[in-house]
């Protein structure tokens, strides 16, 4: 027998719901709309995204599940409602990207996006790949391609460059969040974790068959570190070999 598959809302029903005003009391709960998004952030903070359901978001306010879909008409749009919020204090007023200086305008938007996946790891897995930038989205991805706007490249341009940067910064906060959980099941930080594993590794590595591997790991393992992140810096030479002078 064939799966019976889902019913898909149109995308007006999430696109309206994130352009409305969440400051009204909505069903007969007495909460607003704006209320069931901060209570569902909040247990994503606590739980984990696998924690958002309507019914763990029911038992949080004290309302009954029925009560939340006269409100939110599912999870894909409370989802896209968390989503959207969260974007909202990235840059706190008079905080914008840098926009004279191309390099460091980006930088900027890198360490606030960072700092955005630190307050809401959640949001790594709960973002869609295809945003219907909501209003809050909407003002962020303005401010951040004023950076780029004008300096020589296509609007084109300035959307691939604009969302690569956005993209390796997303994969560094992934990386460090799985780092983090790895480290509190093991208990070994970076460090200790070398301490162990560097002995045997060269106890069952042959150097003749992997000479390229143990050169480089052993380079890796001795550097002191860069305060520059390498993977950054190489995305802002390749955007500024774009450039091209104002006609």
């Amino acid at each position: 027998m064939a799966k019976k598959q889902t019913e898909r809302k149109p995308l007006a029903v999430t696109i309206n719901l994130l352009w409305a005003d969440h400051s009204q009391r909505v069903g007969r709960t007495g909460l607003t709309l704006s209320e069931f998004i901060d209570a569902a952030m909040e247990l994503a903070g606590e739980q984990g995204a696998g924690a958002i359901s309507m019914r763990n978001l029911s038992s949080r306010l004290g309302v009954r599940s029925m009560a939340i879909y006269s409100v939110v008409p599912g999870k894909a749009e409370l989802v896209a409602l968390m989503v959207d919020r969260a974007y909202r204090d990235i840059y706190p007023t008079g905080q914008a990207p840098e926009t004279r200086d191309l390099r460091m305008g980006l930088r900027q938007i890198a360490d606030a996006n960072r700092r955005l996946h630190d307050r809401h790891p959640w949001l790594l897995e709960l973002a869609p790949a295809r945003s219907l930038m909501g209003p809050q989205e909407a003002r962020k991805t303005e401010l951040e391609l004023a950076v780029l706007d004008g300096k020589g490249l296509s609007d084109l341009e300035m959307e691939k460059a604009l969302s690569m940067l956005i993209a390796y910064v997303s994969h560094r906060s992934r990386l460090a969040i799985q780092l983090g959980i790895e480290q509190a099941n093991i208990g070994l930080g970076e460090a200790e974790w070398w301490e162990q594993a560097l002995p045997a590794l060269k106890q069952v590595y042959d150097p003749l068959e992997f000479p390229l591997v143990m050169r480089v790991a052993n380079a890796a393992i001795a550097s002191p570190g860069d305060e520059r992140d390498f993977g950054l810096e190489r995305i802002l030479d390749g955007i500024e070999a774009l450039l091209r002078p104002a006609i």
